[in-house]
C-alpha cells in the first residue's frame, strides 16, 4: 500500500512538472495575449481565470501586381502580362484584362493561345490534363473568358516549359498584340 501511494505521488509530481514546463514553453512561444477575466467573481479560494485572446492581426494591403508588358486588346481592352515563370517542367503565364467599357468580357480560343520559344522558334500550346481538359483558367468549351470591367479579369494558362537555355519567350493571344522577348523566371 505504501509503495503504491509513493508511486502515485511520484507520477503525479512528474505530470505536474511536465505540465509546468509545457506551460512555460507555450507561454514563451505563444503569440497570444493573456487577458485576466475580472467580470466573474473569484471562486472560493481566490481562483481567477486567465483567458487567452489572439493578438489583432496586422492588415497589410495586397501588393499591386507588377506589369511586365501591356498590349492593346480587342474592343478597347488592355491586356497586361503579369507573370511568366517556370516551376518544374511547367511554364505558367498570368495575364490581366482591363477595360473602361461598361460591359466588356473577352473570349480567347484556347487552341489559338501559344508561347513561342524565342531560342528555337518552337510554338508551344496550352497543356491538357489527364482528362483532356485545358490547364487554364475560366475555360468553357474551347474558349477562355475574362471579365475586363468591374475588376480586372485575371487569366492564366500552363504550358510545357521551354529548355533552360531559352531565356525569353513570346506570348500570342488572338486579337492582342504579341508580348515579345519576355524573360522567363526560373
Amino acid at each position: 500500500m505504501l509503495r503504491s501511494s509513493v508511486a502515485v505521488v511520484l507520477a503525479g509530481g512528474a505530470l505536474l512538472g511536465a505540465c509546468n514546463q509545457s506551460d512555460e514553453a507555450a507561454t514563451q512561444n505563444s503569440s497570444l495575449v493573456t487577458v485576466r477575466d475580472t467580470s466573474a467573481p473569484a471562486a472560493s479560494g481566490g481562483v481567477t481565470r486567465d483567458v487567452a485572446a489572439p493578438e489583432q492581426p496586422v492588415v497589410t494591403p495586397m501588393a499591386a501586381a507588377t506589369v511586365i508588358q501591356s498590349q492593346p486588346g480587342p474592343d478597347g481592352s488592355q491586356v497586361d502580362l503579369l507573370k511568366v515563370a517556370v516551376t518544374g517542367d511547367i511554364l505558367t503565364v498570368t495575364l490581366r484584362c482591363a477595360s473602361s467599357e461598361r460591359i466588356n468580357t473577352e473570349s480567347f480560343r484556347v487552341s489559338d493561345i501559344s508561347v513561342i520559344d524565342d531560342a528555337t522558334s518552337q510554338r508551344i500550346s496550352i497543356l491538357k490534363d489527364n482528362e483532356g481538359k485545358w490547364m487554364a483558367s475560366k475555360v468553357s468549351g474551347d474558349f477562355m473568358t475574362a471579365d475586363c470591367t468591374a475588376k480586372p479579369g485575371i487569366i492564366w494558362a500552363k504550358f510545357p516549359a521551354p529548355p533552360a537555355t531559352s531565356q525569353t519567350v513570346s506570348i500570342n493571344l488572338p486579337e492582342v498584340a504579341p508580348f515579345d522577348g519576355v524573360p522567363v523566371t526560373r
